[in-house]
């Protein structure tokens, strides 16, 4: 059975550090991707365990930079893309 965890990632933009949260199977495929999909001005720190992914339970934190490219756009789940 496939599952997805959530991992805690501290990352490093202009000496201020953030952190977001990432839904993913494992440690190493959450850095992964992170690292695949962050801007260049971004360093990856710290990656830590946080929890089972159990579905709209938990929300997601929003840092106030987001680490990843802006060709890396990210689908809104909570709107509707064919409405008018």
């Amino acid at each position: 059975m496939w599952q997805s965890y959530i991992f805690g990632m501290y990352w490093k933009h202009s000496e201020q550090m953030y952190y977001d949260e990432l839904p993913a199977e494992s440690k190493e495929a959450a850095a992964e991707f992170f690292i695949d999909h962050m801007r260049d001005d971004v360093m990856l720190v710290r990656v830590e365990f946080v929890g089972p992914n159990e579905g709209g339970v938990r929300e997601f934190a929003h840092s106030p930079n987001s680490p990843f490219s802006p060709l890396q756009a990210r689908r809104r789940l909570d709107k509707d893309d064919n409405a008018s």
